[in-house]
């Protein structure tokens, strides 16, 4: 992450079923968060629909960096056969592949039950 990303504390949490706006209330001791559509989530509820959706996201940016290496192969071979330095595109390809290896270790990786 740049400078220009920070991770303050939320002002709320988004709704894993449809990314709305969530409002937390309680029912007793039952925590609960309802979005503007209308889902209602208990605390394990969310904590499960999170990390389905973060092993969803994770893999479509895995995916992504996939498909960012093999175009930079497939430009690079393109600028050989024109007689072009094809070194950027192949650094951006070992990029590619390098973010490409932390997502999927966190991806493999186990998360802590909570």
């Amino acid at each position: 992450m740049g400078d220009e990303y920070t991770l303050n504390r939320p002002f709320t949490l988004s709704c894993p079923e449809c990314s709305g706006v969530t409002e937390r209330s309680a029912t007793g001791t039952l925590l609960q968060w309802r979005c503007h559509i209308g889902h209602v989530l208990t605390g394990d509820a969310m904590l499960e629909a999170q990390a389905v959706a973060l092993e969803m996201r994770l893999g479509s940016v895995l995916s992504l960096l996939n498909e960012r290496a093999e175009l930079c192969r497939q430009l690079a071979e393109n600028a050989i056969s024109e007689g072009q330095d094809p070194a950027l595109l192949e650094a951006a390809r070992q990029e590619a592949l390098q973010r490409a290896e932390a997502v999927r270790a966190l991806l493999e990786s186990e998360w802590v039950p909570a």
